[in-house]
């Protein structure tokens, strides 16, 4: 049977949603960490169905809508109710309306991102992306269950989790994923030596340093956001859509 090529973006929108699924049913079950691994390999599929939208060049209001509403599974339901059982079961109204943050938020953010949507490639986002919220948090249980054998204190990670949320819906820039490239410079080879050291640390040692990566990731973030600071191809990209 012949995939038609606008489809084929759509594969891998539905391994984010099918993961986000497994996700929450790992977690219902008591099998946290593997729900958080679900988690981060839907957010790999959500970044490469919009890559290959953009090469095969069949982006489309279709392909934006339903990827949104798959990562309202895989990255504000399934944090919401990984949040909810680990920490805020007992707490009744208060707990739910704690754990309801990265769904709430997260939805806000999503809709926000399809009413501004467009066709071409995406240099910086507005606001907090929801596979970085999700991540941050479950890779922060991740992290302090490989440290300290147990999946955190609720008066730190519940804090997290607001700020976050808010991020989500604010109006900080948030740069998007680095080229790589060995052909602009030394400057541009060595930062990508780096971010492929990184990546390769986070695929080999998963549960150690994906936490810290996104949090100095976070981080940076806002201090470019609190001194001002923007890219030169920041001013390079306003202008040449302004004409």
């Amino acid at each position: 049977m012949k995939v038609q090529r606008s489809f084929i973006p759509s594969i891998f929108t539905i391994f984010n949603l099918f993961s986000g699924f497994l996700a929450i049913l790992e977690i219902f079950h008591g099998r946290y960490i593997t729900g958080i691994m679900l988690m981060i390999v839907a957010a790999i599929f959500d970044g490469l169905d919009g890559k290959v939208a953009r090469r095969l060049q069949q982006v489309s209001e279709f392909g934006i809508e339903f990827d949104s509403l798959a990562d309202i599974v895989s990255f504000c339901v399934a944090p919401s109710i990984l949040i909810n059982i680990l920490f805020v079961s007992e707490l009744g109204f208060i707990g739910g309306l704690l754990s309801f943050f990265p769904l709430l938020f997260g939805g806000i953010r999503l809709a926000r991102f399809n009413v501004q949507a467009k066709s071409e490639k995406i240099l910086y986002y507005t606001g907090l992306p929801v596979p970085v919220n999700a991540i941050t948090i479950g890779s922060f249980i991740w992290f302090h269950n490989k440290l300290f054998g147990n999946y955190g204190e609720p008066k730190i990670i519940l804090p997290m989790v607001v700020v976050l949320s808010f991020l989500m819906v604010s109006h900080i820039r948030v740069s998007s994923l680095p080229k790589i490239s060995f052909h602009k410079g030394t400057f541009t080879v060595a930062k990508s030596i780096f971010v492929i050291v990184v990546f390769l640390l986070m695929i080999v040692f998963p549960g150690y340093t994906i936490f810290p990566v996104f949090g100095a990731f976070i981080i940076t973030q806002l201090l470019i956001w609190m001194v001002g600071y923007e890219e030169p191809r920041l001013h390079f990209s306003m202008r040449r859509r302004s004409k």
